[in-house]
């Protein structure tokens, strides 16, 4: 090797060969390292006379040995001064010393026979700070050893290997290190109750099975072991994120278990049944509801049985409750195969209706006509279009069908309507378009129809007695034969994912059902593959000290959405804050029994009341200790009050609710202290911080020993609430341990993994080191092959499309939905269709290299948007003439320049105006249409002006369009065709989908108000560009927005360069046009036949290179992309160019 001063050698393989080992030894600087990668059984046989053993590792199916280069004379660290630290010595006299000795010489600093001993943590925090000696560390947890001594060759061996901390215990040396928690799910047959939930909604891989509540909560009715389980299209809307969990379920106690809705299987008392619930059936035992529990009949199986409840009770709400029919009547029933669909279509017969229905393929409409032999072959039509319609006209020699069961959404639903007859009954059993509000003519009614949503989950909820009268209805006809069960395809448990995806293609026939047990008197379920959670039983109470600061009460919630309604919260001063009275009123409202409890808890009395407190509540199930008391200062500047008051709430008070529970908690199941990444990395200036943490994390490594519950959570920088939230609240990228700071929700979601696994000390933290780019990448690679089963990359080809390897529809759903949530990717159908996994990986790497750069560009295109406030002075015109280089009175093609989203002329326009080859118009929607919210609104209100002055005697036309006003140009040229012209359409930088991307990005979400501070933000930027946050302040403190806008004009008086009537009419422009930009739909309803030039910037990089204008000509499309943002292209030389040499 020709390498010298090498600080680390990493090899595999390669320790046996001595002459390779040899040259390695000699490229490695003083006290260099090699670090061999070995399998898991290695064992090092023989070392090395220059090379000593440093410490083994065993991490994910490798060892790792790290070996250090011997050096002749390691003296210096052996003189070090030596410091012994002693818990017990509360005078903290080691304190004076080591300030004393740390300047001048290295320090070692030992802790001997006392078992909850904080020197790791001290140790970890001093080594952080400036203008020290090192200091090392020698914990001796091992009353085998000898008492410690630096020249004893026992500990000169360790001192000699350089290592800040050495713990001694169970006869060998170690340190502690950090190790990624591994969540392995457990794969056996449960008798648990255990539930079926989508992680990540969107995702369908994200599916899995875990621990749910009535493990630990008492059944509030009678419980059944679930055999099978159906699925819904409402569970496959749940899962992949086409309807929230907060729209179905509003209590935020029930959002947990959420998926299956029906159910067969056996009770407690062996008894065969079958039913429905509000949610939470795909899971291995329910809670059965009295209303809605069927005996099955002894003809029937249980895997028969699952498929009745929910399609039996649809249909007969729907015919008999929402409506009523009759023999005789005309009835439309869309999905004619789905489950749904068969059962209305054997009821329907039954009862003597005439059935109409439809189907997506031949297969399909095979099927039904052998399974239904007195079904019309002639009445039955296409599912995925509206051809129905006119089979429905035709059949009905116009009059239409008298119901129509509907399942279809958009523009099926709305041919569904016009399929009914005069006096029709419309009943609605879809849920997309009324989770996407979609609007209905109300014109349809003037025919007398009435419109029901049939929702059967909201029987459940309010309107208990007509789930009696359907349960009464449902048995009626049972025991006649007219329920039937239906045709099932049925997946194994742990195959759930797969079977979501199989009913989310619509492939099936009848039912899809999960099994969840083999027999039906088997106590356990299938294998399955669950995670473990935490709950409580509302019986047992949990203490959490600290409990009224920002974590606790997030903590707080968290314990009572999993059950816990006796809650006891510590806090030295109560009750302190609005927020906290709130919250608390709050839990009451869920049942929960709270008590405040400001005990001393730093003294062994105090933690004693506070357990008595919380034993007179209920038997104490939980304990938890966030409370903190920060005193940081760098070590020369602690002082033994600065330590004392640190270690109170935390190591004192640990030590004495140790004690205390262990005699007075006998059902206690959770001893839990919240550390801090200040104890693990270290962190300067809180050596007494650290102390206090590591003191806590030795007390619970000593419970555990004892078989006692103990865990130690070691968070990093927590964001949005506590203390570091307190002292930056602005600075969410401040580094703390070598961390970021962790959102709150994500502290919550990772709880769960935290406590339910064995170790005894875990952490939590967001590691500031940055990822390197690759990691990413392989990252979404991986998500895409396992959305398509794809095990191994090298069983496909890097350049065939995703469509060739084998994507469907839904893949295609799932991927956009992962890449857009997960990675910030965002691509159209068309991008997805030529989408390779080599194209992937490249997009994986320009994201990650230019993630600083995007970050920037977005935030910029905000305000690009609004590229001037324009010319006041003319703005009053609709449209306005600027000179050009052809100023003729009488022309055969003008030019009409459309701006941007402030609607009137700026000298932008006027400096471009004057290099055009042709007379030059603006169209200013600014002054007529300064109202007007949809874009044919504002275009109808300036059109017939617009053409009368400008293309009343012109032959042909140029449209120029930059920004917003391309939306408006091609409203415009679709009329000027509709008049007979034609011409040339130019869009500078816009397009729908432009736009639509633009309003995704930034305005997600906004509600009105949110837009309006969002406006006034941006006017402030134009109006008061020197405005302080002085100044800006008392404007939004305002309390409505007219305040607020009516407050900047007042103190803008003076620096405004427009009247305040033209600005507040901006604002109000800048309101409209926005909103049309956020429910803006990309749809192409009409093509343009007119050529199109598209001039884009070269900065924008997050849309397809045409903007997907393709769409909208059916004549060519040409693209230029020139230099500059999306507001300084228009100072590019190159778009007069254009404009003149390809346009005019």
């Amino acid at each position: 090797m020709k390498q010298r001063n090498v600080l680390l050698l990493i090899c595999e393989n390669l320790f046996a060969d001595d002459e390779f080992i040899s040259d390695a030894i000699n490229c490695l600087s003083d006290q260099g390292f090699i670090l061999l990668r070995e399998s898991p059984e290695y064992r090092l046989q023989d070392g090395h006379r220059r090379l000593q053993l440093v410490s083994t590792m065993s991490i994910e199916g490798e060892t790792f040995l790290l070996l250090q280069q011997k050096k002749s004379a390691m003296n210096t660290s052996v003189d070090a001064h030596v410091i012994k630290v002693c818990s017990n010595d509360t005078t903290h006299n080691w304190l004076l010393e080591l300030k004393q000795e740390v300047k001048t010489k290295p320090v070692i600093l030992y802790a001997q026979n006392d078992r909850s001993s904080g020197i790791i943590g001290l140790v970890n925090c001093i080594r952080k700070e400036p203008n020290i000696q090192t200091v090392s560390c020698f914990f001796i947890d091992d009353p085998t050893a000898p008492a410690f001594d630096a020249s004893n060759p026992f500990y000169k061996e360790q001192i000699e290997l350089g290592l800040a901390i050495n713990v001694y215990r169970k006869g060998q040396w170690g340190s502690y290190r950090h190790f990624k928690l591994q969540e392995e799910p457990r794969y056996e047959p449960s008798t648990k109750h255990c539930f079926a939930n989508c992680v990540k909604p969107g995702d369908l891989s994200s599916f899995t099975w875990m621990v749910g509540p009535l493990n630990e909560q008492s059944p509030s009715s009678p419980l059944a072991r679930v055999v099978y389980s159906s699925l819904n299209f409402k569970d496959v809307m749940l899962a992949t994120g086409r309807l929230t969990v907060e729209t179905s379920f509003t209590n935020r106690l029930q959002q947990e278990c959420v998926l299956g809705f029906e159910y067969s299987g056996v009770t407690t008392t062996g008894k065969r049944v079958m039913g429905m619930i509000p949610a939470g059936s795909m899971a291995t035992m329910i809670e059965t509801d009295r209303h809605f529990t069927l005996d099955v009949p002894d003809h029937i199986s249980l895997e028969q049985a699952a498929t009745i409840p929910t399609v039996y009770a649809t249909v007969y709400a729907s015919f008999f409750i929402c409506s009523h029919i009759r023999k005789g009547n005309s009835i439309l029933i869309h999905a004619g195969t789905g489950g749904v669909g068969l059962a209305a279509i054997r009821v329907c017969l039954a009862y003597g209706l005439e059935v109409f229905t439809t189907v997506s393929t031949k297969e399909k409409r095979d099927f039904l006509l052998s399974y239904f032999p007195d079904l019309n072959p002639n009445n039955i039509g296409n599912s995925r279009d509206i051809s129905f319609e006119t089979l429905i006209k035709e059949r009905t020699n116009g009059r239409g069908v008298d119901f129509v069961l509907n399942s279809l959404s958009e523009e099926k639903l709305q041919a569904s309507i016009r399929c009914l007859a005069r006096g029709g009954h419309f009943l609605e059993i879809g849920k997309y378009d009324m989770m996407k509000d979609s609007k209905l003519a109300m014109t349809f009614f003037q025919r007398g129809i009435t419109f029901s949503a049939v929702l059967v989950d909201l029987l459940f909820q309010e309107k208990r007695d007509l789930l009696l009268e359907l349960h009464k209805l449902i048995m009626k006809d049972l025991a006649k034969g007219i329920i039937q069960p239906l045709p099932t395809t049925v997946f194994q448990a742990h195959e759930i994912e797969q079977a979501f995806r199989y009913l989310a293609t619509a492939k099936h026939i009848g039912k899809v059902v999960l099994k969840i047990r083999d027999n039906e008197d088997d106590l356990a379920s299938v294998p399955i593959s669950y995670l473990p959670r935490v709950y409580c039983n509302p019986e047992q109470t949990f203490v959490i000290a600290g409990g009224l600061g920002g974590f606790g009460l997030e903590l707080s919630d968290w314990l009572i959405i999993r059950g816990c309604r006796k809650l006891l919260l510590s806090s030295s001063r109560g009750i302190t804050k609005p927020y906290q009275q709130y919250r608390i009123n709050t839990w009451r409202t869920y049942g929960v029994q709270v008590t405040i409890s400001t005990e001393d808890i730093s003294t062994y009395d105090g933690c004693r009341r506070l357990l008595q407190q919380a034993i007179q509540m209920g038997p104490i199930a939980g304990i938890f200790n966030l409370a903190v008391q920060l005193r940081d200062a760098i070590i020369e500047n602690q002082s033994v009050d600065k330590f004392a008051e640190c270690l109170a709430p935390k190591a004192t008070a640990t030590h004495h609710l140790d004690a205390l529970s262990r005699e007075l908690c006998p059902m206690l199941k959770h001893f839990v202290v919240f550390s801090s990444v200040s104890c693990g990395r270290g962190n300067a200036g809180q050596s007494n911080y650290g102390m206090a943490n590591s003191i806590m994390e030795r007390i619970i490594e000593h419970r555990v020993v004892h078989g006692l519950p103990g865990k130690a959570i070691q968070w990093g920088a927590i964001g949005e609430v506590g203390i570091v939230a307190d002292m930056q609240e602005d600075k969410i990228d401040m580094e703390i341990g070598g961390t970021l700071q962790q959102r709150l929700s994500s502290c919550i979601q990772v709880l769960d993994q935290l406590l339910t696994t064995s170790e005894p000390i875990v952490a939590s933290m967001v590691v500031a080191e940055k990822r390197s780019s690759s990691g990413g990448a392989k990252n979404i690679v991986e998500a895409v092959m396992n959305i398509m089963n794809i095990r191994d990359m090298k069983s496909v080809s890097v350049e065939s499309t995703l469509a060739d390897i084998g994507m469907d529809s839904l893949m295609a759903v799932e991927i956009r939905q992962v890449l857009e949530r997960d990675f910030d990717i965002i691509l159209t159908p068309q991008d997805l269709r030529t989408l390779t996994f080599s194209k992937l990986q490249k997009l994986a790497d320009a994201k990650t290299e230019s993630e600083t750069a995007e970050a920037t560009t977005q935030q910029l295109q905000l305000q690009d948007l609004l590229a001037s406030f324009g010319d006041e002075t003319a703005s009053h015109h609709t449209v306005l003439r600027l000179p050009s280089k052809c100023n003729d009175l009488e022309y055969d093609r003008p030019v009409l320049i459309i701006p941007g989203i402030e609607s009137v002329s700026s000298p932008a326009w006027t400096k471009i105006a004057s290099e055009i080859n042709a007379p030059t118009f603006v169209l200013q929607t600014f002054a007529k249409g300064s109202d007007e919210q949809t874009i044919p609104g504002i275009v109808d209100s300036v059109f017939d002006e617009m053409f009368e002055t400008v293309f009343a005697k012109a032959e042909q036309f140029l449209v120029i369009g930059y920004s917003f006003g391309s939306l408006l140009a091609l409203e415009v040229v679709k009329r000027l065709e509709a008049r007979s012209l034609r011409g040339k359409l130019m869009l500078i930088d816009g397009s729908p989908l432009y736009l639509q991307r633009f309003a995704s990005h930034h305005l997600s979400g906004f509600d009105d108000e949110h837009l309006q501070m969002l406006i006034l933000t941006l006017v402030i930027s134009f109006i008061f560009p020197t405005a302080t946050q002085d100044v800006i302040k008392p404007v939004m403190d305002q309390p409505t927005y007219s305040d607020r806008v009516e407050k900047l004009m007042a103190v803008a008086h003076d620096s405004n360069p427009f009247s305040d009537q033209y600005a507040r009419k901006m604002m109000r422009v800048l309101f409209y046009r926005l909103k049309v930009a956020m429910n803006m739909s990309t749809e192409v309803k009409e093509k343009i036949e007119s050529p199109l030039v598209l001039v884009r910037s070269a900065t924008i990089v997050d849309v397809e290179e045409d903007y997907g204008l393709n769409e909208f000509t059916v004549a060519s499309l040409i693209v230029k992309i020139i230099d500059g943002t999306h507001q300084t292209m228009l100072a590019n030389p190159e778009l007069i160019e254009i404009i003149n040499k390809d346009t005019l």
